[in-house]
């Protein structure tokens, strides 16, 4: 890289972003003390993040995604007030999230490490980091639980952790964070009940726990009751239960349900149409009864309908699959997979 900017002391703007840049970050670059906007975004820079960026002390968007870099993150990123959004996905970075000791002074509002090497836990202090919206952690090696005062984090409204080892249950205090439109969990070690206060979580417009192969007992009925949800997954845990017989009549958005592969029972609920901006319904591999609902017909946006391996039946007396004649209306069908079923 080239080493001039850090010696020109009113540069506040650097943009760098996809210039096919290549070596390190010099440690001088804590001497651009009145840099505001810094992005590496897209090159090819090595090496470890200089812990000098914490001279940074009037940064508030960095960005250095999208690079080869290694090492850690140095914890006195967080110390900068001044810090809104900092962003060091795709790189090699490894070694746990540090925040210092002691009170944190911090207006960050966006923070993405993901798809890196990071390992350790969600740091117990990370509640100090009271503005947060967005926190992206996905596709790393965080282990440990997810820390229990999470809903202190009382403005966040993009939660994305899926792809670690995470495991421990699903904290009930997520439940308070009412901004919270984005709540990621897929590839995870998750175990325990679904917590009921999840279903208070008024603003959700996506919920994905899909194969935390330890989540158990029923889906609580208040999530199905989230008028705001596009997205519900839970495909490979051991859910157990029935589906409650109301969804689909307060989920006017909902696009997307998968439940499959669980221990789900009784019969697809007949309101499930109510839900007509449904795409893709997957329910395959439980034990669900009961016949498919002649009105499917009604989802005239589904594109996707997965129901095999279950023990769905036809009709009494009925020698047609009456549910086809309905899918005559689907125009938008594409996958239709009913097979291992006594119909």
């Amino acid at each position: 890289m080239w080493r001039g900017p850090w010696y020109v002391p009113q540069l506040s703007v650097l943009n760098l972003r996809n210039n096919s840049l290549t070596g390190i970050i010099p440690p001088s670059v804590g001497n651009a003390t009145q840099m505001m906007n810094f992005s590496l975004y897209g090159n090819r820079v090595s090496g470890n993040i200089p812990k000098e960026v914490g001279n940074l002390s009037q940064i508030a968007f960095l960005s250095l995604a999208d690079n080869q870099l290694t090492g850690s993150i140095p914890a006195t990123l967080f110390n900068i007030s001044s810090l809104l959004a900092v962003s060091v996905s795709l790189n090699s970075l490894s070694g746990p999230l540090l925040l210092n000791e002691g009170n944190i002074v911090s207006n960050l509002y966006y923070l993405s490490i993901s798809k890196n090497q990071i390992s350790g836990c969600i740091p117990s202090n990370i509640c100090q980091l009271t503005e947060l919206q967005v926190l992206s952690i996905s596709f790393n090696n965080i282990a440990g639980d997810i820390p229990r005062n999470i809903g202190c984090l009382s403005k966040l409204e993009k939660f994305y952790m899926g792809d670690n080892p995470i495991k421990g249950t699903i904290p009930t205090s997520l439940g308070n964070i009412s901004t919270l439109q984005y709540l990621d969990c897929i590839n995870n070690w998750m175990e325990g009940q679904i917590p009921t206060e999840l279903g208070k979580l008024s603003n959700l417009r996506q919920l994905r726990f899909d194969n935390n192969s330890n989540l158990i007992g029923e889906i609580p009925e208040a999530i199905f009751n989230i008028s705001s949800l596009e997205v519900i997954g839970f495909n490979f845990n051991n859910l157990s239960g029935r589906i409650p017989t109301t969804t689909g009549l307060h989920l006017p958005n909902l696009e997307v349900l998968e439940l499959g592969v669980n221990q789900l029972e009784r019969e697809i609920p007949l309101f499930i149409t109510n839900a007509s901006k449904l795409q893709i319904l997957e329910l395959d591999d439980n034990s669900l009864t009961g016949t498919i609902p002649n009105n499917l017909g009604n989802l005239h946006e589904l594109r996707v309908l997965i129901l095999h391996d279950n023990q769905l039946t036809n009709e009494p007396r009925e020698s047609e699959l009456r549910f086809f004649d309905s899918l005559a209306d689907c125009r938008m069908l594409r996958y239709l997979l009913v097979g291992n079923n006594p119909l």
